[in-house]
């Protein structure tokens, strides 16, 4: 965390010269870098948002999420994706922009890994592919005209008897960079 924290800082300074205009603007894109906490474990996440107007962007995601289970199914790992259609609901002048998130996600996730769980309980299926509609919210708060702090959350439903949880729920901060 300390070293993320001297990145924001670092990179706040670089990206610090006032052009506020160019905020949120159509063909603004943005790389995000996350890491975050998920009901079960933790997780990693990159992402890329291009505005497609002045107050509506996509964001695609790819998440790794991993941890241990209070059961007998061991360490698992989750592999996936996600899109977004992000319409902006309000901002705080040039500072705060907030996004509704609403999309869907699809990924593969796995129990017993490294041999860590009872081979019984889950021999027959370790492994799944699993999809499912996703909403949250999203802050980005601007720290120069090129870099933000990002703050999100985000719950959703999976379909097709999930290993490790049916609704997950996500919570990340994040940093990320805007480019044109």
């Amino acid at each position: 965390m300390k070293k993320l924290l001297s990145v924001v800082l670092l990179l706040a300074g670089a990206g610090s010269l006032p052009a506020l205009a160019q905020r949120h603007v159509k063909h603004i894109a943005g790389l995000g870098a996350y890491i975050g906490r998920s009901d079960k474990g933790n997780y990693y996440e990159l992402s890329y948002t291009p505005m497609l107007t002045d107050h509506f962007a996509l964001r695609l995601g790819g998440v790794y999420e991993y941890g241990n289970l209070p059961d007998t199914r061991g360490k698992y790992a989750s592999y996936s994706g996600r899109l977004f259609i992000s319409p902006q609901l309000f901002r705080i002048g040039e500072f705060a922009y907030f996004h509704l998130l609403l999309g869907a996600g699809a990924g593969y996730e796995q129990t017993n890994v490294d041999g860590s769980g009872d081979l019984a309980s889950d021999a027959t299926k370790p492994g799944r592919f699993t999809y499912g509609p996703q909403a949250g919210l999203e802050a980005d708060f601007f720290l120069g005209n090129r870099v933000s702090l990002v703050a999100t959350a985000t719950k959703s439903y999976l379909f097709n008897n999930p290993l490790i949880d049916e609704w997950p729920g996500l919570g990340s901060v994040g940093v990320r960079y805007h480019f044109r």
